[in-house]
């Protein structure tokens, strides 16, 4: 069988030296894995920084963007993606460092092929994750990824035991058509995030995206999160001492999201713990509103 060709897709945004150096260390740990192409967009005060990082690094291989229009991320991404032109599309996220090697990650991606997968998670490989899986009954097995069929009865199997679950997430390598379809979708029609942000590229299960994925997880871990426990204690490379704690992951939400979560800890303080589950839905229902909104009239 012949190795399928990979695009290294991102659209990130590095506005401080500690995401610049692990978007840094994070391309160091896989880039042998010698992709056809990369197509990658950089918003951030630093973006010119770490353009220049991946430039001098690339060269000819790097198709290098600026763009943060008023459409959002999901149109920004669309726009780049045009530029791709490989089977499948590997979808970087700038903190997550490669553990395995280039090689095992090649032969996962080989398998992708030969199964004809859609969707292979290839980071947070948790627990948690690996037991709502196995509620279902694997399609095929492979000596690297596990195949799952997502398809309405299987994701009311798990989703009936283990609530609402992540049926596509960023940390994964996609079928070029299957990552343009899901820049195309429209769903959740009820926005989660604000249009700047990627996380509404992520679809859980209540979305019903499409009929069918073929869904594959690693055998073995792959890439892990820098500093993201992501309710695993002990979960992340600085959790397991394996990366420098250069600062914690409280200082850099604050450092990043500051404004946020001064309004989070204002709400928490005007509402009393007894009934701020009753306020706080309506506020989260409010808030989707606005970004569906914003969305909209920004994608007319």
């Amino acid at each position: 069988m012949t190795q399928p060709s990979l695009a290294i897709f991102s659209n990130f945004f590095i506005d401080n030296d500690e995401r610049l150096q692990r978007m840094i260390d994070s391309f160091f740990s896989f880039r042998n894995i010698n992709p056809k192409e990369w197509v990658i967009n950089i918003r951030g005060s630093l973006k010119y920084k770490a353009g220049n990082f991946l430039k001098k690094e690339l060269g000819e291989d790097l198709n290098l963007f600026y763009l943060q229009s008023k459409q959002g991320w999901m149109h920004d991404s669309l726009m780049i993606s045009k530029k791709i032109n490989s089977d499948y599309v590997f979808y970087w996220i700038e903190d997550h460092i490669l553990i395995s090697s280039p090689s095992d990650l090649m032969n996962c991606i080989m398998e992708m092929k030969e199964f004809d997968v859609d969707h292979f998670l290839y980071s947070f490989f948790l627990d948690k994750l690996r037991e709502n899986f196995n509620l279902i009954e694997p399609h095929k097995l492979g000596k690297y990824i596990k195949v799952h069929k997502l398809d309405l009865k299987n994701c009311l199997k798990i989703s009936k035991l283990v609530g609402e679950f992540y049926t596509v997430s960023c940390v994964s390598i996609m079928r070029k058509k299957f990552f343009i379809d899901i820049l195309l979708s429209r769903k959740p029609y009820l926005k989660r995030w604000h249009k700047n942000l990627p996380f509404d590229f992520e679809k859980i299960s209540s979305d019903k995206i499409f009929p069918v994925i073929w869904h594959a997880l690693p055998n073995q871990e792959q890439f892990v999160a820098i500093d993201d426990d992501l309710g695993q204690p002990g979960y992340s490379l600085i959790s397991r001492e394996l990366y420098p704690n250069r600062i914690s992951r409280e200082a850099m939400k604050i450092l990043e999201f500051n404004y946020l979560m001064k309004i989070q800890e204002k709400i928490k303080k005007l509402i009393p713990i007894k009934i701020r589950s009753f306020i706080l839905w309506p506020l989260k229902f409010a808030r989707s509103l606005f970004n569906t909104l914003n969305f909209l009239i920004n994608n007319r």
